[in-house]
């Protein structure tokens, strides 16, 4: 009791002295009564300027060198170390394991295989790879796109042998066990159930397969829920045993790692790997189609439409790649590019429109993409076609040309900051067979683009008469619309819900 009267005779001492304390403070606060309060300061009024201040000069960036080694079997490593970097990154690519190579009617093969390289190995559960890099603060991913199979470990500089160990077992030692496949199969057949009934999905892989007809850039990566069904565990084996090969394949180091530290993990893991000879699949390229074709893939629930429109394009190593990458930053490569002010900020007809080149080893296409409301659908795509046909003319203003030029100049540095990026950008080099130089002349290339090449490029590439269209919405509520503005179109009309990729005609057989 009387620790507790003493406790309270404290608290109310302190309640005192702080009110004092802060009577005291409020009265030296209190200006004289024969005094008035200065009026507030009006805080001073922003100064608008009539011009954007220019831009400082851009600083010289020079890429860094790579040393380079190929191994007995044919395995090419480089090495781009870095004392800046305090990890190191180490990418393998499989040059013939790309989805290109997949079994005739089972697309998704290639992308099935890298994904289940993590899931186990011969000595290693799934759950044993997980805990090893997670433990040491890692990471270690696999994936499959057209044209290779990426397997990418980044650890510190200590843990280096740890994520050799694991990328050299998971590469070649996968072990595809069939409750992994049925798992991962699961996953993918719900995914797909739900991409299927997703406009923007559908009108992707719907513009990918017109584009490329049969050629196999034109089936999803992932698969069909067809394809899915039919895959099994021989199909994976079949697949690595003969397209996972050390003479077409390339390994990178980067980060704070020297040369000879990288090129001797190479040999000590990968060096025993044997060489084998992969026989070159004979996949022809695609051809391009003439005239307008127009794809209508109805979904009366929506309440948007989605539009796709292109074409062919070029392969990565083709000589006009990089004046084409400045042309299109102009036409559609960026927010302020003419597609997204035309469409989006003149006609308010979308939050977003894009256009880009993708260029792969075999073949490439033209995308211009964006969505709209169902009753502006047919204004927005003729909109679009009518800006590609002014693009052919080629004429572009001097501020368009300087704007690209200065942006892919200035952003190519920050896109070379990473070892993952460094390592990136040296692979693609080799390959997709670019010059040596690639990466050390690319911004004295773009720096040297003229209104003339701009010209050449547009006449070139961006032709309004020969494009193929898809639209997925509502297509009662456009229809008639549409083909007015495109009366001499052909049409193809198809319910979302019997899309068939892998059918010659992308209908399901009834």
């Amino acid at each position: 009791m009387k620790r507790r009267r003493v406790a309270i005779l404290t608290v109310v001492f302190l309640a005192a002295l702080g009110a004092a304390a802060g009577n005291a403070r409020a009265q030296a606060e209190k200006p004289p009564q024969n005094e008035q309060m200065a009026a507030p300061q009006a805080p001073p009024k922003a100064k608008l300027v009539a011009k954007m201040p220019a831009g400082a000069p851009s600083k010289p960036f020079h890429f860094p060198k790579a040393a380079t080694k190929t191994l007995a079997n044919g395995l090419r490593v480089f090495v781009v170390p870095s004392s800046e970097e305090p990890a190191v990154t180490v990418r393998l690519v499989l040059t013939a394991a790309g989805t290109v190579h997949d079994p005739p009617g089972k697309p998704g093969v290639a992308a099935m295989t890298a994904n289940l390289l993590t899931e186990g190995t011969e000595r290693r559960t799934a759950q044993q790879i997980a805990e090893a890099i997670d433990f040491v603060g890692g990471s270690l991913t696999a994936s499959a796109d057209l044209d290779g199979t990426y397997v990418t470990a980044k650890v510190v500089k200590k843990d280096l042998n740890l994520a050799m160990d694991l990328l050299s077992d998971i590469s070649l030692h996968a072990a595809f066990q069939k409750e992994e496949l049925e798992r991962r199969r699961e996953q993918l057949l719900s995914n797909l159930r739900v991409e299927y009934s997703d406009s923007s999905y559908l009108a992707g892989v719907i513009f990918e397969r017109v584009v490329y007809a049969r050629h196999p850039y034109g089936l999803p990566e992932e698969g069909t829920p067809d394809s899915m069904e039919k895959l099994d565990r021989e199909d994976l084996v079949k697949f690595r045993d003969t397209y996972y090969v050390p003479n077409n394949a390339l390994i990178a180091f980067a980060g704070d790692i020297t040369p000879e530290a990288a090129f001797a993990a190479a040999e000590k893991y990968l060096g025993a790997w044997p060489k084998k000879e992969v026989s070159a699949a004979q996949v022809a390229a695609p051809q391009s189609s003439r005239g307008l074709r127009i794809f209508l893939i109805d979904k009366p629930d929506a309440v948007q439409t989605q539009i796709r429109i292109g074409r062919l394009g070029i392969r990565r190593n083709d000589p006009d790649y990089i004046p084409l990458y400045v042309t299109n930053r102009i036409f559609g490569g960026g927010f302020n590019s003419r597609l997204n002010s035309e469409v989006r900020q003149k006609k308010g007809l979308t939050y977003g429109a894009s256009s880009t080149f993708s260029s792969h080893r075999l073949a490439g296409n033209f995308e211009a993409s964006t969505f709209t409301r169902t009753e502006t659908t047919a204004a927005a795509t003729k909109l679009v076609v009518d800006l590609l046909g002014q693009m052919a003319s080629g004429e572009v203003t001097q501020a368009e040309l300087d704007f690209a030029r200065d942006y892919l100049v200035g952003v190519f540095p920050v896109l070379s900051e990473t070892a993952e990026q460094v390592a990136g950008r040296v692979l693609s080099v080799a390959q997709f067979g670019l010059p040596a130089d690639y990466n050390d002349t690319f911004q004295e290339r773009v720096r040297a683009m003229g209104a003339e090449q701009v010209k050449a490029m547009a006449t070139r590439y961006f032709d309004a008469n020969n494009l193929d269209l898809v639209l997925v919405g509502k297509v009662s509520e456009f229809r008639d619309a549409l083909k007015k503005q495109f009366p001499n179109a052909t049409y193809q009309e198809i319910p979302f819900d019997r899309v068939d990729l892998l059918s010659a005609d992308l209908r399901k057989q009834k």
